[in-house]
């Protein structure tokens, strides 16, 4: 790598002394039963400093050079090769920062365009902090190569902005607005007062819109998307998902739900009105790994309405990668090391695979062989979350995927803490895992099913009773209580407490 490096900078150090390269450009159009087919060719005439940097040539010598006086021709033969377009690469960094400087030149409008040139969104000091802002809030995401692409959390962002409707907060037209404004000022031609009027009138706007919202009716004024494949009944859209116009809640009515940030991939309705309609979409592009490789895979809806998609980022090998041992789920797979994980060769194998790089930490041969045979790694401290911290975790077999198992953290020194009454506290449902107490927490008992509830005995300066813990545990909610105590105003406020999907406890607010 040192001696590549040290060539293009040499190479790049001599092109600045070589004259321009000129190419010369020819254009050949064909005619087809009406339909014209274009092809451009590029010959390099004067090297220049391409002498220096030459550009590879994929064609054999001779070819690219085409006749300088074109003649009417006859096609007597033809072929077609059958190929897939693609969509324009994703921005870098650099590009991003590119359009940011000259963010004007996207505005229609002359006089708002005008206003931002020269100046653009933010300054020099702030734009590259301003993208690594958005990063650090899982707005946007750094993808494999330093493409930048936007998550599902800031989709979803934006897409609540434009049904409120307050999406002109995030345009650039605002600010070539408030550009301009500012520049009348400068110039006399308005007056200070009236320029924070407008501010301020634009602030109560967008207070207004947030706090009246109700998210419930947010998107009733759109067009459904189809019919629910369950029930034929017309489909209605959340800020989550698309569901059927017939689901009245949980287990009540038709039970159909597709969400729309399902295996890192937004679900706009475009692609949701097509999946509703074919059933299937083979090879569909836009889903991330963990590791920031983008992939395409196959997504349906089965005859019972469940959605799902296909092996996720190639999690399955072929015979010509080199074994690693026996599949931990199937009877007659081998875990093969691939390019980018360890999967199984068998097509029909529903296990995910484990993937060599892990939250920015390199799987090694014999630490994937570990937890394949064993079941569990060795406890690994150098993790990196999305926020860029490092956290230790075990790698664990589950269901059908290696997840993470946490180690148990030392609760703070003034933690309050309870006498233990032994026994079990109650049954986790999903995994029939006991709970029992420790002094400081209610936590499910070492097991290999992957239940992980575990919660503080005291939350917001409330005791959580062992009667109230079993309700929690079993019926996934308890309450309303009113004598919670918030951490910062020391002020009490009444809540439910509830059970997430990834078995931690959050509390459930009555609508104002």
């Amino acid at each position: 790598d040192a001696a590549r490096l040290y060539d293009l900078i040499c190479r790049q150090f001599l092109a600045s002394f070589h004259p321009e390269s000129v190419w010369d450009v020819q254009k050949r159009t064909a005619a087809k039963q009406g339909q014209n087919f274009i092809k451009e060719q590029r010959h390099l005439t004067t090297p220049g400093w391409r002498a220096v940097k030459p550009k590879k040539q994929s064609l054999p010598e001779g070819w690219n050079n085409l006749p300088s006086t074109p003649a009417d021709a006859v096609m007597d033969e033809h072929e077609f090769k059958e190929e897939k377009t693609k969509p324009k690469n994703r921005l870098k960094e650099a590009k991003l920062l590119s359009l940011m400087e000259h963010a004007g030149r996207q505005i229609d409008d002359e006089e708002l365009a005008a206003a931002l040139r020269g100046k653009g969104l933010g300054t020099p000091a702030t734009r590259a902090d301003t993208i690594e802002k958005l990063i650090s809030r899982n707005f946007i995401q750094r993808a494999r190569g330093g493409a930048l692409r936007a998550t599902p959390h800031g989709i979803k962002l934006i897409d609540i902005l434009r049904n409120i409707p307050i999406d002109w907060i995030t345009s650039a037209e605002l600010t070539g607005e408030m550009e301009s404004k500012l520049s009348a000022v400068q110039k006399g031609d308005s007056s200070r007062a009236d320029y924070m009027a407008d501010i301020a009138k634009l602030v109560q706007e967008l207070v207004d819109g947030i706090r009246d919202h109700d998210r419930a009716t947010l998107y009733d004024k759109l067009d459904s998307i189809g019919q629910c494949p369950l029930c034929q009944a017309s489909m209605k859209e959340t800020v989550l998902s698309y569901i059927c116009g017939k689901n009245a809640g949980r287990d009540e009515g038709c039970s159909f739900v597709m969400w729309k940030d399902s295996s890192g991939r937004w679900f706009d309705r475009v692609t949701a009105a097509r999946l509703l309609e074919v059933k299937n979409i083979e090879m569909l592009h836009g889903f991330f790994s963990r590791n920031g490789d983008s992939y395409e895979t196959s997504v349906k809806i089965d005859d019972d309405g469940k959605v799902s998609s296909g092996a996720s980022g190639g999690s399955t090998s072929d015979e010509t990668d080199e074994e690693l041992c026996p599949c931990p789920k199937c009877s007659h797979g081998t875990i093969r090391i691939g390019q980018s994980n360890y999967a199984c060769d068998n097509g029909e194998c529903k296990f995910r695979g484990l993937g060599k790089n892990i939250c920015k930490r390199e799987i090694s041969v014999a630490e994937a062989k570990k937890i394949l045979t064993e079941g569990k790694s060795d406890l690994f401290d150098d993790f990196t979350s999305k926020r860029g911290r490092p956290f230790p975790a075990y790698l664990v077999l589950e269901a059908n995927k290696v997840g993470f198992e946490f180690p148990p953290r030392e609760p703070p020194a003034d933690m309050k803490r309870f006498p233990v009454v032994e026994g079990i506290v109650g049954m986790c449902p999903k995994h029939e895992i006991g709970v029992i107490e420790s002094p400081t927490h209610f936590l499910s008992e070492k097991n290999d099913k992957g239940c992980k509830i575990q919660f503080a005995r005291e939350l917001s300066k409330r005791e959580v009773t062992r009667v109230e813990a079993k309700e929690l545990i079993e019926a996934k909610k308890v309450g309303p209580f009113d004598d919670f105590i918030s951490r910062k105003a020391e002020k009490p406020f009444t809540a439910i407490l509830y059970v997430k999907g990834n078995e931690s406890v959050g509390y459930r607010f009555a609508k104002k």
